[in-house]
Formats: structure tokens, C-alpha cells, sequence
């Protein structure tokens, strides 16, 4: 009897080791990519500074995800991970050599076994900008800070090539700012193509067998199922979300003048299922900036900070994170003058547990343009969620 029970619990995990045999391991990959393209600049004084576009070089590593959570299978089991930027993007004397820091995650969306296309937003940290000075580098408008945010979006396709090497290729977008926290902001948009290789590895095989000439290897990439559908589910939520944020007047460009501003949103939210979303809501924004624009609009007497709003979104769901693009309108004659008609906010939201969140975004005024980075915290006075049958 106790030999058969030896026998078994020797035998019985190298058959589940057997038959998951695919998948063993963690899967991981590096990547290299060479960008190049042109500006999108909307200023006056740069324009024969930017006219030759930019080049870069990218080298990202990350995780392939196996679809161990609902998410992943969901989603068709993106990648992520953490990257690296260096790019010319004009005049040295002018930008400075900008690198950047930042976090990635892939999500493919049309697949095939060797071929997938696939869309990569990226958010990370620009550093090593040479920025707007009164008097050493006055001509740029572009940029006012030695950092900045860095975003791309990247739309393309991933071609198998072996058993570990992938090729690379498409267009994205790559943009420079810093949200008015400092002036000038005027940005950098660059657009342009892009290609590379990216190598996947089985980050196990060193455990298993090292050698140089390995007898025992692992898959350098998962065999992954077809993805499932977003799971359906009711979710009726109210909040109130409070952040803040800092802004600076073109008047105060090249100084450290500036300005607290806060938003206070209260917002309904409705989710359909795991990954889709809308909500609704209000906003009380105070922006003490406007009191010195205001200065220069001659039909308006009061000083007022205070401006309501209210918006309309959409809202994509994945593992904690909610992607959250809205459209607003301003309330008052008094904001539309001095703020436009409509602004956005895209934002990125982390729920600590089901009522307690985290959020940072960008507000804009007047259409698109950059009002100020805000950050902030908030909580579902109302929450209500069930499957649906």
C-alpha cells in the first residue's frame, strides 16, 4: 500500500507537469524598435527647427500574459512591461537629447497563428528636455520643463518569424507635454512608422537546463487558447472624486509663479460587462489662473475662478484599470469665454477595492488644448453589481 502511494504522488505530478507541458514557465521577451517621422507643430517660431522630424530608438521588456485571470483571456492576452526612449527631435541646442521612462501594455485584436495586429498605448516620463528660458533658449514655445509626460499609441503588426524571433512593424504617435504645469506648452507631436525585432524567451530555461547545449527546452512562447468574451455583468455606481492639480500662465513662463487648481466631479457610472463601461456627471472646476487671463478680455468684469461643467463617457476595463475618455461642456457664459465650449479629460483610474479609487488625467479647455494634470482620489457613495442571467 505504501509503495502505491509512492508511486503516485511521484507519478501523478509529471503527468500534470505533462500535460501543461506547453505552457511551463514564464514567458518573457526584450525588443528593440527604430522610429522616424515628422512633426505636427501648431507654434510659429520652430518651424525650421522641426522641419528635418525625428528619429529614435526604443528597447522594451516585459511579460506575456497566459490568460491565468479572466482579464487576460478577455482582452486576447496582451503583453506588458516597462521601456526605454532616446530620440533627436530637432535642434540639440533647442530640445536637448530626450530619453523617457515607461510602462506599456499590448493589446492584440486581430490574430492569426504567425501574424497578429495589435495596439500599444505606452505613458511614462520625459526626461533630459532642454526647456524655454527668457534668456538662453527663448524660441522655445514647445517645451517649458526639463520634464515632461510621455505618451504614444502605437497600431501595427507582430510577424513570427522562428520559434523565438518576431518582426515588428507600424505607426505610431508620440507626444511631449506637461499639461500647462509649466509654460510655454505648446508640445511636441510626433508621427511616424516604425520597425523592429522582438526576441521571447522561457525565463525557466535557466533552471531547468543551462547549458550550452540544453537536452531539456521549454517553449520560448505560450500556446494560447482562443480568447473568451467579456463577461457580462450589471454595475450601477455613483461617485465623488476630488484632485488637484497645478497650473502656469503664459505671462509666468520662465518663473516659479503658480497656481492650485482642484476639480470636484460627482459622476454615475454604468458598466455592461467586464471591459466596457459609460458614466455621466458634474464638475466644479476653480481655476485660479483665469483671474489673470481675464485681464485681457475686455468685456469681462468679474473676477470669477469658479467654473461648472458637466460631461459624458467612456470608460475601458481591464484587470484594476479603468482607460476613461470624456467630453464636457462648459455651464456657464463666463466658462465658455474663457475656457471654449467643450473640453476632455482622458484618464487613467486604479480601484484600490470595489467603493474606493484613484485617478490621474488631463483636463483640457477650449477643445484640446492642455488646462492642467490633475490627480486625485474618490469614492462610490452608491454601488450596486450583479451577474447577469
Amino acid at each position: 500500500m505504501r509503495l502505491r502511494l509512492f508511486l503516485l504522488s511521484f507519478i501523478l505530478p509529471c503527468f500534470a507537469y505533462a500535460q501543461q507541458s506547453s505552457n511551463v514557465g514564464t514567458y518573457k521577451f526584450a525588443s528593440l524598435k527604430l522610429h522616424s517621422g515628422k512633426h505636427f507643430y501648431t507654434g510659429e517660431t520652430l518651424g525650421d527647427k522641426l522641419k528635418h522630424g525625428y528619429s529614435s530608438i526604443e528597447v522594451r521588456t516585459g511579460w506575456q500574459s497566459q490568460g491565468k485571470h479572466d482579464w487576460e483571456r478577455e482582452l486576447g492576452f496582451p503583453s506588458y512591461g516597462i521601456g526605454w526612449y532616446s530620440g533627436y527631435v530637432g535642434d540639440v541646442d533647442i530640445f536637448g537629447n530626450p530619453n523617457a521612462l515607461f510602462g506599456f501594455i499590448t493589446f492584440p485584436f486581430w490574430e492569426r497563428p504567425r501574424h497578429n495586429l495589435q495596439v500599444e498605448p505606452a505613458l511614462g516620463v520625459t526626461y533630459n528636455l532642454k526647456p524655454y528660458n527668457p534668456k538662453h533658449n527663448v524660441m522655445n514655445d514647445a517645451i517649458g520643463a526639463k520634464f515632461a509626460v510621455y505618451f504614444s499609441m502605437h497600431v501595427g503588426g507582430r510577424y513570427k518569424l522562428n520559434r523565438e524571433m518576431d518582426v515588428l512593424y507600424g505607426v505610431d504617435l508620440t507626444h511631449f507635454s506637461n499639461g500647462r504645469s509649466v509654460t510655454p506648452n505648446m508640445g511636441l507631436n510626433m508621427m511616424g512608422f516604425s520597425a523592429g525585432m522582438r526576441y521571447n524567451f522561457n525565463a525557466e530555461q535557466r533552471k531547468v537546463d543551462n547549458s550550452l547545449y540544453p537536452a531539456t527546452i521549454l517553449p520560448a512562447r505560450p500556446s494560447l487558447p482562443k480568447r473568451s468574451r467579456p463577461r457580462a455583468i450589471k454595475e450601477d455606481n455613483i461617485s465623488l472624486y476630488l484632485a488637484l492639480g497645478t497650473a502656469q500662465n503664459k505671462d509666468d513662463a520662465g518663473t516659479n509663479s503658480r497656481y492650485l487648481t482642484t476639480s470636484l466631479v460627482g459622476e454615475y457610472q454604468h458598466k455592461f460587462n467586464t471591459k466596457h463601461g459609460i458614466s455621466i456627471g458634474f464638475d466644479a472646476f476653480n481655476d485660479p489662473s483665469a483671474t489673470d487671463t481675464m485681464e485681457h478680455k475686455q468685456n469681462i468684469a468679474a473676477q470669477e475662478t469658479f467654473f461648472p461643467a458637466a460631461h459624458v463617457g467612456y470608460d475601458f476595463m481591464f484587470w484594476r484599470l479603468a482607460v476613461k475618455f470624456q467630453v464636457g461642456y462648459n455651464l456657464t457664459s463666463l466658462g465658455r469665454e474663457l475656457k471654449g465650449n467643450m473640453f476632455i479629460r482622458p484618464a487613467v483610474r486604479y480601484e484600490i477595492n470595489k467603493r474606493l479609487f484613484t485617478q490621474i488625467g488631463l483636463k483640457t479647455f477650449n477643445g484640446a488644448t492642455a488646462d492642467w494634470i490633475e490627480a486625485g482620489v474618490g469614492y462610490k457613495i452608491f454601488y450596486s453589481r450583479r451577474a447577469k442571467s
